[in-house]
């Protein structure tokens, strides 16, 4: 059977293999505009204040041109932390002790011109000038309560775990077709995982 030709002889096949080919390409460098970087747990810790073990973690945020635009037209970016806490067992599986889901919610506050960076297991928010000043605040994780001292043993060795997730919230309809890849901006993070001993 005989390939159908354009006038120039080439199949439409072939053309319509390198339109395919074309598209796929511009979606996936739309979609990797949004995704681009590394996005992890560089450190964390556990800090006792006032009988109470407080979790410091630094976070590596990828962002993006295109993600900054998103974030300056009010699309709003949702950070969750975990955190797990387990007793270490020689003979036995790792024992549960403590969990922990931080959540945070940042937003351009088009009114104020500044970005509303919210805890939002506390409530508790801050104005920031500048999404760079906003991104920098989110990506430092500072004194957060997570276990009572006296909950764990000195005696004991135990392993603490942090993840991260990040990801886009409702994005306003007028929005979808510019950002299309928007619904596919989700990132999670490996365990980052240490031992302590209180």
């Amino acid at each position: 059977m005989n390939a159908v030709h354009t006038k120039q002889g080439t199949p439409w096949r072939s053309w319509l293999a390198l339109l395919g080919l074309g598209l796929g390409l511009w979606g996936a460098a739309a979609i990797a505009d949004g995704l681009d970087g590394r996005f992890e747990v560089r450190s964390a810790d556990l800090e006792l204040k006032d009988g109470v073990f407080h979790l410091n973690a630094r976070l590596d945020l990828p962002v993006t041109d295109a993600v900054r635009e998103g974030l300056s037209q009010g699309v709003p970016l949702g950070l969750e932390l975990d955190l797990s806490i387990d007793r270490v067992r020689q003979m036995l599986p790792n024992s549960g002790v403590a969990e922990l889901t931080q959540r945070y919610h940042l937003q351009y506050n088009a009114v104020s011109g500044h970005y509303i960076l919210r805890n939002d297991n506390s409530g508790q928010q801050e104005s920031l000038p500048t999404l760079d000043a906003a991104l920098e605040q989110l990506s430092q994780v500072r004194g957060v309560p997570v276990l009572d001292r006296s909950l764990i043993s000195p005696a004991l060795r135990y392993e603490a775990s942090v993840r991260a997730k990040l990801d886009y919230g409702a994005v306003p309809l007028s929005m979808r077709i510019l950002m299309f890849w928007v619904h596919e901006w989700h990132r999670e993070s490996d365990w980052y995982t240490w031992t302590f001993q209180p």
